[in-house]
């Protein structure tokens, strides 16, 4: 009778676990690597080559033909007249981005001069809904009307109507500011953004925001407006190939 003896060699297990471990931690690292990689492109490895028109689903070649049918006086014109008449009461010496005007459902307004910490716009939105405003605003901001890019409702208790400039630093801290009070408003708060070029490139990056909204809407203008943002570092260089 021939009996076989079945065991395990400790030592092979021990190799075994070890070769096991190894490759679960390069496994692992490959996919933190992965993800870190995939949240940095904004969900896909192309992404960074990618326009930013193409990144909310408009292609370079149609982003163009809308660009070169834009009547850029009239634009010029139309932005012009809406910024001196909302800063009739400001100086011009005394004007900057990003410049808003608090526009309450009781008829109260009040100035934001400049890119105010969340605590002071809240302060002059509580004296708009009071009635009573510190520094009364002295200008003629234009109505609101469904040309304008706005977040939220049109009709809602206040609207924060902001002129600002895509290369300003200024503008994107307020930006930010402006989508946390408005998202976390219930409803009370909406945004409405304007143009106000004043620096280098500003114009030809309003007018590829604007083509975005005719081609898409206005979810795609908000999405393009945070991406245009992200390209403050070029200002001294050619941004067409990016838009």
């Amino acid at each position: 009778m021939i009996i076989v003896y079945c065991y395990n060699n400790p030592m092979e297990n021990i190799k075994k676990q070890k070769i096991s471990t190894a490759t679960a931690i390069i496994v692992a690292g490959f996919l933190i690597m992965l993800a870190i990689l995939i949240n940095k492109t904004g969900g896909g490895l192309e992404s960074k080559d990618k326009t930013l028109s193409e990144q909310v689903g408009i292609s370079k070649d149609k982003l163009t033909a809308c660009i070169k049918e834009t009547d850029l006086t009239g634009l010029q014109k139309k932005i012009t007249a809406s910024v001196e008449s909302a800063m009739k009461g400001v100086p011009a010496d005394q004007r900057g981005t990003p410049y808003s005007v608090i526009v309450g459902k009781n008829g109260m307004k009040a100035e934001v001069r400049g890119a105010l910490p969340e605590e002071s716009v809240k302060k002059l939105i509580d004296e708009v809904n009071a009635g009573k405003v510190t520094a009364p605003y002295t200008g003629e901001v234009p109505a609101v009307t469904a040309e304008d890019h706005i977040i939220g409702n049109i009709n809602a208790p206040i609207v924060i109507v902001e002129y600002s400039d895509f290369e300003c630093p200024y503008c994107k801290a307020f930006q930010a500011t402006l989508q946390k009070m408005t998202s976390e408003s219930n409803g009370n708060i909406a945004w409405v953004y304007r143009h106000w070029p004043i620096h280098q490139n500003s114009f030809e990056k309003l007018v590829a925001a604007e083509c975005v909204a005719k081609i898409k809407g206005n979810d795609a203008f908000w999405k393009y407006s945070d991406l245009l943002f992200g390209l403050l570092k070029t200002a001294n260089d050619s941004v067409s190939g990016q838009l």
